[in-house]
């Protein structure tokens, strides 16, 4: 577990049950650079199921976040720049997926969080989700891009028949099947002790909400136990596909010394990949084309 500034931060991964490689990656934390004012940056990978080198998908989306985040945001907002940074991930796996034959059909989806003081910015493209622990209640601040998911805000579909439904795999938005990439993205205001948690859907597409939930409310002293439970639970389930967690606290006021706000220097963020995809390189490259239908994560 990584302690930052006030921040607790836990990131565990598991290839599953059922498949033969790990196409997640995570990013948190490392301690390499100086922390500056882009605040505590996690985030999650799935690579795309069914694709050439899913991982290698994940593992750039996740390197590209972490290399761009800590630029200059040249008078954005953090927000905006943190949807930049997605994009510019987004222009990378085109550019891969255009330039070789073995690497066409890369995609992956790719969720991030940056804590501050007193809010969170949040950019998320595909299935991967994040949700919010306030006083032991869950509630999930992402939409899933996804088929089912959407049929279900549409009302064509109920949350149960979604959850059995054959094509609940099929994803709707996703880096590297479009060159114009739409980012879903927020700012949201955190109080004292709020956790964030980041999955992929081999977590969240096994276990019901009530069940993450009661599973964090039993393990809420100890983080390291809280993600070995939530990542055991579903395998109990069949651990069908890689899972992937993340957890990010906030300290308590107490904690803080009447505040929650982390304070001072500290340090940045370095990927480190969950997946077994081979690095790439981070130089700047001009989007590939590319326009492809829905995908599977």
């Amino acid at each position: 577990m990584i302690q930052l500034k006030g921040f607790s931060i836990i990131s565990k991964s598991d290839i599953g049950l059922i498949r033969q490689g790990n196409e997640d990656n995570f990013y948190v934390p490392t301690g390499n650079f100086p922390l500056d004012e882009r605040g505590v940056l996690v985030g999650v990978a799935d690579g795309m199921g069914g694709h050439n080198a899913g991982e290698v998908a994940s593992q750039v989306a996740v390197e590209t976040l972490g290399s761009y985040y800590h630029v200059d945001v040249d008078g954005q907002s953090l927000e905006d720049h943190l949807v930049q940074v997605i994009k510019k991930a987004n222009d990378r796996i085109m550019y891969m997926s255009a330039a070789s034959l073995d690497m066409q059909g890369l995609g992956t989806t790719l969720t991030a969080l940056a804590a501050f003081e007193d809010e969170v910015v949040i950019g998320h493209v595909g299935d991967c989700r994040i949700y919010r622990v306030r006083n032991g209640e869950l509630k999930q601040l992402t939409l899933d891009h996804s088929l089912v998911a959407e049929a279900v805000r549409e009302g064509i579909l109920t949350p149960e028949q979604a959850r059995v439904h054959p094509q609940r795999n099929i994803i709707t938005r996703a880096l590297g099947t479009r060159d114009e990439l739409d980012v879903d993205s927020m700012t949201l205001k955190v109080e004292a002790g709020d956790m964030f948690l980041l999955s992929s859907d081999g977590l969240h597409g096994l276990l019901e909400d009530f069940e993450l939930e009661e599973i964090i409310r039993a393990n809420q002293a100890d983080l390291d136990q809280m993600a070995d439970s939530l990542i055991h639970g579903a395998l109990e389930q069949g651990g069908s596909d890689n899972i992937t967690v993340v957890l990010i606290r906030y300290p308590l006021a107490t904690e803080a010394g009447g505040s929650s706000a982390p304070s001072g220097e500290g340090t940045s963020l370095d990927p480190v990949p969950a997946g077994e995809g081979e690095g790439t390189s981070l130089d700047p490259v001009p989007a590939g084309e590319g326009d492809t239908a829905a995908s599977e994560s």
